[in-house]
């Protein structure tokens, strides 16, 4: 079989699909099955990974315009500010993710606030990355 490259927006539309079915499948069982999440349908939980999915894509895209701005930079204590600046976009994404499922949902979607979306975050993350060392391993 002829091996085709991959375009930069064929490799977003990928990474965006398969993040949106991951964030459905793992909010489904986090609405099921725990306190942290609660949406009154399906639709409402895959229109929230939907809106999770870009969030996380903007979250990246400002990680990544710090990280490049700190590479151009070429002082020891740009690591340790590298490091700092990365946490703090991260860490402040959450408020914004908070605030936006709030603005967009209107009391539809109920998370049990910070500590339940950083978990429901981290869990997707690591599924997110056990996804993307099988799609590595295959390749091999």
């Amino acid at each position: 079989m002829k091996k085709t490259s991959v375009s930069n927006k064929q490799e977003i539309f990928r990474n965006m699909i398969v993040g949106i079915l991951l964030y459905s499948v793992v909010l489904g069982f986090f609405n099921d099955y725990t306190n942290f999440l609660h949406t009154g349908t399906y639709s409402i939980t895959f229109s929230l990974a939907i809106v999770m999915q870009i969030l996380t894509y903007l979250t990246y895209m400002v990680k990544d315009r710090v990280v490049d701005w700190f590479n151009g930079h070429e002082n020891p204590i740009n690591k340790v500010w590298l490091v700092f600046c990365v946490w703090l976009v991260i860490f402040l994404s959450k408020f914004v993710f908070l605030w936006v499922i709030d603005f967009v949902f209107r009391g539809t979607v109920e998370i049990s606030g910070f500590i339940g979306l950083l978990i429901m975050v981290v869990i997707l993350t690591i599924a997110q990355k056990l996804l993307e060392l099988i799609y590595i391993k295959l390749g091999d």
